[in-house]
């Protein structure tokens, strides 16, 4: 049996069709220049119609979504007239739309074209570790908080790398009820993405027993030839060991320096989260969000931004 190619086309995991077609089934398109047969940059969107508008819109699970440039040159002057002319040529390949939302790789750096076109740019953090397999360095770069907790972990609990998606979707499932909020995504979504990846040998779910052998946290990471990133995970508050949760993540920073990868926790705007991530030495990437709304969408957009913004009071 030959097993499917880690990656299809050029670009992120994320960016992958099999993992699209897992997140988005038949919801997504692909915008590509080719130039004499030679692809020159690539950009998969999602397009969902919701209550007669078009969606634009990131899926679930999913950090970003592209684009992907081919650059052919090391002179920062055509590197950057190479971003702006493809990005420039990719934006009116964007079929019409109501509500757009994306969140763009982090390789992009010029968000000008988009401006220009009448897009509005935001900021969106992630925290990463660039060289985890500096092991002493990262190890001295935590946080001696986080290094005594892994320690008292190691002594109280072991890991496992046998968990099913069963028993990791349990451990997301009671994180998100004890905030009485239920999975932005269903057993049956992330499975079908574990059992995808899996088969390219792109993700490893971690579980750390206690004692009595219970499963107290699990983790799921996946990678592509670049980056391991942290995409889900959860804990059992009521039989939780102190540093467990530090324990697994510990494990996913072990597994993206074996592979020579960078590791990424993923991006929060919570404050306890961001505290979390950034005392493992993690430094925050910056990656641009760009959105924008048609007329006809306006009065919806409006009345949902004074909804959420009351919802704050």
């Amino acid at each position: 049996m030959i097993e499917p190619s880690p990656h299809k086309l050029p670009g992120n995991i994320f960016m992958q069709p099999w993992w699209l077609d897992v997140v988005a089934k038949d919801d997504w398109i692909e915008l590509k220049i080719e130039k004499g047969g030679d692809l020159k940059a690539r950009w998969p969107i999602v397009m969902r119609k919701k209550m007669g508008f078009v969606h634009i819109e990131m899926p679930v699970l999913t950090q970003k979504t592209g684009p992907w440039i081919k650059q052919e040159s090391t002179k920062q002057v055509s590197l950057h007239s190479n971003e702006r002319k493809l990005l420039e040529e990719l934006i009116e390949k964007i079929p019409s739309f109501d509500r757009f939302n994306l969140n763009l790789d982090e390789s992009i750096i010029n968000y000008l074209p988009f401006k220009w076109s009448g897009f509005k740019q935001s900021s969106n953090t992630s925290f990463r570790i660039n060289d985890p397999y500096n092991s002493e360095a990262v190890w001295a770069n935590f946080k001696s908080t986080v290094r005594r907790n892994i320690r008292r972990a190691q002594e109280n609990c072991t890991i496992s790398t046998n968990l099913t998606s069963k028993e990791l979707y349990l451990q997301i499932k009671k994180t998100f009820h004890r905030k009485n909020k239920e999975p932005s995504y269903s057993f049956e979504l992330i499975d079908d993405l574990i059992n995808e990846a899996t088969k390219r040998n792109r993700a490893n779910i971690i579980g750390v027993l206690n004692k009595n052998n219970e499963v107290i946290s699990a983790q799921l990471f996946i990678h592509d030839d670049n980056v391991t990133y942290y995409l889900a995970g959860g804990f059992d508050n009521d039989n939780i060991e102190p540093g467990a949760v530090s324990l697994g993540m510990f494990e996913g920073i072990r597994l993206a320096a074996a592979r020579k990868n960078a590791f990424d926790f993923e991006g929060s705007s919570v404050n306890g989260i961001e505290q979390f991530f950034s005392s493992f030495g993690s430094i925050p990437i910056h990656f641009h969000n760009i959105h924008k709304v048609s007329n006809k969408y306006l009065p919806v957009y409006l009345l949902k931004e004074i909804r959420n913004f009351r919802k704050t009071l």
